[in-house]
């Protein structure tokens, strides 16, 4: 990979983790404004995982690439995985379904949009962290595909 491949990746990046936060900001304002409170066991994971640790990332990326990869990928899979199960899969107090219903409206519909831009935010976290460990981007993907014989 290129010295310019490599700057956009790392660009692309921190762009995925300053919107990642942006919107974590705003579903947690969405969660307090609803009343739909996380256990102290969610919050365990929640502040390390999910708050800290792509921040952290976004800082290491810059300077320590393949590090701040590693922990990107890690923090935004744990988080998507989390976000899925607690908004979309298991029936609990947050499961978008349930947050649908809460006053005031404006608030249920932010937080189910929230919820949808934080799996998209984690799959492109994991995404460009992944593709930055393996030394590929997506420009590189698309050329090696275009010549492989089937």
């Amino acid at each position: 990979m290129n010295k310019q491949n490599s700057r956009a990746l790392k660009l692309t990046a921190l762009g995925l983790v300053g919107f990642h936060f942006l919107t974590v900001v705003v579903h947690s304002v969405a969660h307090e404004i609803l009343s739909v409170k996380a256990t102290p066991a969610q919050l365990a994971f929640i502040v390390p995982v999910i708050i800290i640790a792509p921040v952290l990332a976004g800082f290491m990326i810059p300077t320590f690439g393949k590090a701040g990869a590693v922990v990107l990928s890690v923090s935004m899979l744990g988080s998507f995985v989390f976000g899925l199960y607690y908004h979309f899969v298991a029936e609990t107090h947050d499961h978008v379904a349930h947050v649908a219903r809460l006053q005031p409206a404006l608030w249920s519909g932010m937080f189910r949009l929230t919820a949808y831009l934080l799996l998209v935010s984690e799959v492109l976290g994991v995404t460009v962290a992944v593709l930055s460990l393996a030394g590929q981007t997506p420009e590189s993907l698309k050329h090696h595909a275009a010549r492989t014989d089937f």
